[in-house]
């Protein structure tokens, strides 16, 4: 089973995110900010991390920054799942080292495509 760190601060919407996570087959970690995602990176060891962008104590840039300078992580999947979705903000995340960038609200279908693009399904 394939493991997804939620990394999102508003409570209700990781829930339902995960949830639908959950319902495709995906075993969900989740953390309400960079700091505990970090945390958990190590002790989850994910298949994909999926991370907001504004988040108290670290934000989702540092924390894709942060991945990335971990020898272990260099090619660890990374979604971004933000309402920032300027052109700026998107290509600040790639430059950081994001893989895809979804834009909320999103349909359950878009974040689920971008997510079996980088680690196909929950099962493979």
């Amino acid at each position: 089973m394939k493991k997804i760190l939620l990394v999102e601060d508003t409570e209700s919407l990781a829930e339902e995110i995960a949830d639908l996570l959950r319902l495709e087959g995906y075993e969900v970690v989740v953390a309400a900010n960079g700091l505990e995602a970090l945390d958990q990176l190590s002790k989850a060891q994910p298949d994909l991390v999926l991370t907001d962008l504004l988040m108290p104590k670290m934000g989702g840039i540092e924390l894709i920054r942060t991945i990335r300078s971990l020898e272990i992580h260099k090619t660890l999947p990374i979604v971004i799942l933000s309402a920032r979705s300027a052109e700026e903000d998107q290509a600040e995340g790639k430059a950081a080292g994001a893989n895809a960038f979804v834009r909320k609200p999103c349909k359950s279908s878009e974040l689920l495509g971008a997510l079996f693009a980088l680690i196909g399904d929950s099962r493979s």
